[in-house]
């Protein structure tokens, strides 16, 4: 089900609940976005994400290219395509209904901080030489 947008909270995308009303994900565009706060809402065993397998069938996988969590507690976030997701998980139920888990083996990972850019080809020395100094911008007024 898609739930109304709330008020004072994140109202970008499409909110998706799941059959008890809860909210569990966004849509954003042709994304879907879900938030893990806390480090036990991540599954131990196998290391990986749940997701309400009715939700994902009926509502998220149909609308959706890629799959997307962001992990506040590490400031990690995983993607993965709809297509692999669909080709990767795994159905479990654990009590709380049926979840599809994908383990973090199948999710690319990045750091929440902008990568490091790359060292220029320039500045790289040959073997047994030390680098050059990188250039130092002085003052300019």
């Amino acid at each position: 089900m898609y739930a109304r947008t709330g008020r004072g909270r994140n109202t970008t995308g499409l909110p998706v609940t799941d059959r008890s009303g809860r909210t569990i994900g966004r849509i954003v565009g042709r994304e879907y976005q879900k938030i893990v706060v806390r480090e036990d809402q991540m599954l131990r065993s196998p290391p990986g994400f749940g997701f309400d397998a009715w939700a994902m069938e009926q509502l998220v996988l149909p609308r959706v290219d890629w799959v997307t969590v962001q992990c506040r507690f590490n400031d990690r976030h995983y993607r993965i395509s709809t297509a692999d997701f669909r080709r990767y998980h795994l159905a479990i139920d654990r009590g709380a209904g049926l979840q599809y888990v994908l383990p973090l083996t199948y999710w690319q990972e990045t750091s929440g901080a902008a990568p490091a850019p790359a060292t220029p080809a320039a500045t790289v020395a040959p073997a047994g030489r030390p680098a050059p100094a990188p250039p130092v911008q002085g003052r300019l007024f």
